[in-house]
C-alpha cells in the first residue's frame, strides 16, 4: 500500500528510535510497512486515515492537534508510536477501540477494594491483556488499594473490572441472611380505605428499603384513585368475552364495555366531574438466600475486555445492590440478607421501629343547639382548667363556676392564694370547657335536649393507636347511572357526617399532651335536584390542636336551617274554595341550629 502527498522534509525520522513497542492488548495491523507522505496535513486527519486503512476503529480527542509534514516508510506500530512520541498524545488499545487522547487529560484513580484481593486484580488484568506497562498500577497488599494512571480510557477500565471483581468476590459467599421477628409493627405494606381512597400504610420492610434504597423500584408508585371527593365510581367487572361491565357486584350492571376500567372517568351530569417459612423453601427466603436474576454482564465501554470478565463472573448482585430486604407475612419477619459487618445496624433500627404503640380513645359528641338559645344565653366559649377561667360573654348575667360536679355554683371562684376570680355566666350556658367540666357541657345540652332547643345527633367512641387515624362515619350512599360511549358506569354518592382524627403522643418536659389533627366532612342532601340528580350541600373543617390529657377540644359547627310548613283545617269544610280558608290554618317555622363537635381523647394505660 502506498499513500501519495506533496513531497516535504523529513522532520520526524530521527524520533523513530524512541518508539514504546510495549502494549496491552496486540495490535493486528493489515500491512507490514506503510508509505505516508504528507505537507502541512492536520494531525487528526492523519491519524484518522491512518486507522482507517488498517480496518480499526478510532476514537480520537477534539484536544488532540497539530500539523503533519513528512514522508514516512515504517511498520504502523512503530508509525503510531513515532506520531506519539513527536505530538504529544497518548494511546491505547483496548481490543476493539483505539483510543487517543492528549496527553494533558492524562488521569488516575485511588481503587479501593473491600472483597476481593489486589493479587485477584493484578491477575485478571493480566489474563485480560488489559494492564500495559507504559501505565503501570501500584498496588498495596496490606490495605486492598490500588493506584492507576493513564488515559481515561484505560483508567475507566481498569476501575470498572475492578468493581465487577470486588462485586463478584462478595457475590460467592460473603453475605448473610438473618431473620428479624416484629412484635408490634407490620413488616408487610397494608391498604386501607379511607372515604373511598385506598391508601397504603408502609411496613417496615418498605421503609427499610426506602433508606437503603432510595427511589429504587422497590418503591410503590402513588396509585390513582377512583374517587372524586364523595363521588366514587365503581370498577367495571370483566365479562366472559374479556370486556367490562360498569358497575358493582351483587347483581349490579348498566351495560357492558370493551374498556379498561382504569380508564379515565366519564363525565358527570352538570359538569361535575410471602410465602411461609415451614416445609420446603418459598421462594420469598430462596431470593434473599441467593435467588437473583441472572443480569447481564456490565457493557463494556471500551471493548470486549468487560465482556470477557462478565463471562467469568456472571451476572448478580453487587455491593450496591445490598441489601436485600423482604417481608414474610406469615411470621411478620423482616429478611435480609446482607454483609455480615453491616448486619448489627439493622437490629438498632428495626427495635427503634417495633415499638409497642399507646392506646388512645376518642370519644365524639356531635351536638346541634338551637342558634336562639345561644344568642339569649350570652355565651359563646369558655376555656377552664384548675388555674384560671377565660371566657366570653355579654356580661348582662350571673356568673357560675365548675366545682367538678354536674351542678354548677354561682358567684365568684376561689383561686390559690385566697383569691377570687369571675367564673362563667348562669343559666344553661353552651360552654366549650376543656378537661373534667366537659361533663358539665353535656349537661346543659341534655338540659336543652329537654326543651327540644338541642339534640346529640351521634356519640361515637373508637380506640385507636398513636399515630393511626380514627375514622368516623355516618353516612347514606346511593348509586347514579352515567352513560359513557359505549358502557354505562355507576357512581356511587354519599352524604352524612365524616370524622377522621389521626392523635399524636406527645411527651415533653415531664407532661403529657395530644396532638389531634382532625378532618371533618359534613354532608346532607338539600332537596334540590339538577338534571335529575340531588344537590348536595356540604362544609370542611380541618384544624390541628396540641390538648393536655384529660381535656377536650370543642369545634364549631356550621349553621343549619330548617324550614316546615304545617297546615291544619277542618275536613271537608277547609275545602270548600274561598271559605275554605275560614277553616284551616298554615304554622310556618324556621329553625337555625348550629353544630358542634366535641371531641374528647384519652390514653389507656395497660393495666
Amino acid at each position: 500500500m502506498k499513500w501519495t502527498g506533496k513531497a516535504g522534509i523529513i522532520v520526524l525520522f530521527v524520533l523513530s528510535c524512541a518508539t514504546l513497542s510495549a502494549h496491552a492488548a496486540e495490535v493486528h495491523w493489515r500491512t507490514a510497512e506503510i508509505d505516508y507522505s504528507a505537507d502541512g496535513k492536520d494531525l487528526r486527519d492523519v491519524l484518522r486515515d491512518f486507522a482507517a486503512s488498517e480496518g480499526i476503529p478510532a476514537n480520537i480527542a477534539q484536544d488532540v492537534t497539530g500539523t503533519f509534514s513528512g514522508k514516512f516508510h515504517l511498520p504502523p506500530q512503530k508509525f503510531l508510536d513515532t506520531l506519539a512520541s513527536s505530538f504529544g498524545f497518548v494511546w491505547y488499545y483496548d481490543g476493539q477501540v483505539l483510543n487517543i487522547t492528549a496527553a494533558s487529560d492524562m488521569k488516575s484513580s485511588l481503587i479501593k477494594l473491600d472483597t476481593t484481593s489486589t493479587g485477584t486484580l493484578r491477575d485478571a488484568l493480566a489474563r485480560m491483556h488489559v494492564e500495559d506497562p507504559r501505565f503501570p498500577i501500584q498496588y498495596d497488599d496490606a490495605d486492598g488499594t490500588a493506584i492507576v494512571n493513564g488515559p481515561p480510557s484505560y483508567v475507566d477500565l481498569v476501575t470498572q473490572i475492578a468493581g465487577q471483581l470486588d462485586n463478584t468476590a462478595q457475590k460467592v459467599g460473603d453475605s448473610e441472611v438473618r431473620l428479624f421477628p416484629l412484635h408490634h409493627a407490620w413488616a408487610m405494606d397494608r391498604s386501607v380505605s379511607v372515604d373511598g381512597n385506598q391508601v397504603t400504610l408502609q411496613g417496615v420492610a418498605t421503609e427499610l428499603n426506602s433508606l437503603y434504597h432510595p427511589g429504587s423500584s422497590q418503591q410503590k408508585a402513588a396509585q390513582t384513585s377512583n374517587t372524586r371527593g364523595n363521588i366514587t365510581r365503581n370498577t367495571p367487572l370483566p365479562d366472559a368475552a374479556g370486556g367490562t361491565i360498569g358497575g358493582v357486584g351483587g347483581g349490579i350492571s348498566m351495560g357492558s364495555s370493551s374498556g379498561n376500567g382504569g380508564g379515565p372517568l366519564p363525565p358527570l351530569p352538570g359538569g361535575g366531574m410471602l410465602g411461609g417459612l415451614s416445609g420446603a423453601p418459598s421462594p420469598l427466603l430462596s431470593s434473599a438466600i441467593g435467588g437473583q436474576q441472572s443480569g447481564q454482564g456490565p457493557q463494556s465501554l471500551l471493548g470486549g475486555a468487560m465482556g470477557n470478565l462478565a463471562g467469568a463472573s456472571g451476572g448478580g448482585q453487587g455491593e450496591s445492590d445490598l441489601p436485600v430486604i423482604l417481608a414474610d407475612q406469615r411470621t411478620n419477619s423482616v429478611i435480609i440478607r446482607d454483609l455480615p459487618d453491616r448486619m448489627s445496624q439493622y437490629q438498632t433500627i428495626i427495635d427503634r421501629l417495633d415499638v409497642k404503640p399507646r392506646l388512645i380513645e376518642i370519644e365524639a359528641h356531635i351536638i346541634e343547639i338551637d342558634d336562639d338559645a345561644l344568642h339569649q344565653l350570652g355565651i359563646n366559649w369558655t376555656a377552664h382548667n384548675s388555674h384560671v377561667d377565660l371566657e366570653t360573654g355579654n356580661g348582662s348575667t350571673a356568673q357560675n363556676t365548675y366545682t367538678g360536679t354536674l351542678a354548677p355554683s354561682f358567684g365568684t371562684t376561689t383561686l390559690a392564694g385566697s383569691t377570687s376570680a369571675a367564673a362563667t355566666p348562669s343559666g344553661l350556658a353552651m360552654s366549650a370547657v376543656l378537661g373534667d367540666a366537659g361533663r358539665y357541657l353535656m349537661a346543659n345540652v341534655n338540659a336543652l335536649e329537654e326543651d327540644n332547643r338541642a339534640k346529640i345527633d351521634a356519640s361515637p367512641k373508637v380506640v385507636t393507636l398513636d399515630n393511626i387515624e380514627a375514622d368516623m362515619d355516618n353516612t347514606t350512599q346511593f348509586f347514579v347511572p352515567v352513560s359513557g360511549y359505549t358502557s354505562a358506569d355507576l357512581y356511587s354518592i354519599s352524604t352524612g357526617v365524616s370524622l377522621h382524627v389521626l392523635p399524636m403522643v406527645v411527651d415533653e418536659n415531664g407532661k403529657t399532651q395530644i396532638k389531634l389533627d382532625v378532618a371533618i366532612q359534613d354532608g346532607e342532601l338539600s332537596g334540590e335536584n339538577v338534571s335529575g340528580l340531588p344537590v348536595i350541600t356540604s362544609s370542611n373543617i380541618n384544624t390541628q390542636a396540641f390538648i393536655d390529657e384529660g381535656d377536650a377540644l370543642l369545634i364549631a359547627g356550621y349553621n343549619t336551617e330548617n324550614d316546615t310548613n304545617d297546615q291544619t283545617g277542618v275536613p271537608v269544610l277547609s275545602k270548600i274554595p274561598l271559605l275554605g280558608a275560614l277553616f284551616r290554618s298554615t304554622d310556618k317555622e324556621k329553625d337555625r341550629m348550629e353544630r358542634l363537635f366535641l371531641l374528647t381523647p384519652k390514653l389507656i394505660e395497660p393495666s
